[in-house]
């Protein structure tokens, strides 16, 4: 199932585009929810979510953008479980 875009700027509709796309798409990369979401600052998102108990892990990887270059990239992945910091 593809997410659309959130109706808008605000931080909770972005935060709820992100977890509905991960609960029903898996992982999900920067640049993706930059240009498929339409969210410019997904890692504040994410952070937020943890911040809500989400279990967001976060792998990075090289990835291409839609002009072909290539960029170092968070791809964040919703585990079970709350969220714990690590001390």
């Amino acid at each position: 199932m593809k997410i659309s875009k959130p109706i808008s700027n605000n931080a909770g509709h972005q935060r709820l585009a992100i977890l509905l796309h991960l609960q029903t798409n898996g992982p999900l990369t920067t640049l993706a929810a930059r240009q498929e979401l339409g969210i410019c600052h997904p890692a504040a998102r994410c952070y937020e979510l943890r911040q809500l108990g989400h279990n967001i892990i976060t792998h990075w990887r090289i990835d291409q953008d839609s002009t072909g270059r290539t960029h170092r990239v968070a791809e964040y992945v919703l585990m079970p479980g709350k969220y714990r910091e690590v001390a």
